[in-house]
């Protein structure tokens, strides 16, 4: 637990009172396992302790589009993803993963005690709903843009920002790429070649060089 920006500055034995009092609980998922789904008044936040997975919209027409990648001390619940209708996401895992579920209500709710770590656990989860909001915003950036050609140059931008280099590996499968930027898989394969020849950018397998 002590990974989890969740616990930023909390002792271990302080986690494990807190996640007890919560009434926390743990679940592990395998690779392509749906996690949670988000069609109920569940509002409950989950927690990726370990693995990763990806946040997926599905309209009733069958396309997929990839909301968000989930790595280990992210955080993803319903509450996040009022852009979208709820009936329509599910999380799934990309890799073996370790969920940890807190029910919000106990969350947000002080303890009779008012302890200093649930002060601290409180600031911790407002800095982490600030990441996820960014992220958020990164994402209908993206697909604000008009062209496959700038919808690929946009994401790689913010990829290289966040990795403080023009080079960086990708996070996604070049198909789960496509569902993340909501375009043709084939078309957006034929677009990152173009980029090559036009020397846009270097690709190495998953990973990218800026030029």
């Amino acid at each position: 637990m002590e990974k989890s920006k969740l616990f930023y500055n909390i002792s271990e034995e302080s986690q494990t009172s807190m996640m007890h009092c919560f009434h926390s609980t743990t679940k592990k998922y395998s690779n392509g396992e749906i996690i949670s789904f988000f069609d109920s008044d569940n509002k409950g936040i989950g927690i990726v302790e370990s693995g990763s997975a990806c946040v997926v919209n599905i309209l009733p027409n069958g396309s997929r589009t990839i909301l968000e990648n989930l790595n280990e001390g992210d955080i993803f619940g319903g509450l996040f993803y009022f852009h979208v209708p709820k009936d329509t996401i599910t999380v799934e895992a990309t890799d073996s993963c370790l969920i940890r579920y807190i029910d919000y209500e106990h969350l947000i709710k002080r303890c009779e005690k008012a302890c200093a770590h649930h002060s601290q656990l409180v600031s911790n989860v407002l800095l982490m709903i600030q990441d996820k909001t960014k992220q958020i915003c990164e994402h209908l950036e993206v697909l604000s843009q008009r062209s496959i050609r700038e919808r690929i140059l946009c994401y790689f931008e913010i990829l290289a920002r966040q990795n403080n280099s023009k080079t960086f590996e990708l996070p996604f499968t070049k198909s789960d790429m496509a569902d993340y930027l909501s375009v043709d898989r084939s078309a957006m394969s034929r677009e990152l070649q173009k980029m090559r020849k036009d020397k846009l950018i270097e690709v190495s397998k998953r990973k990218i060089t800026l030029l």
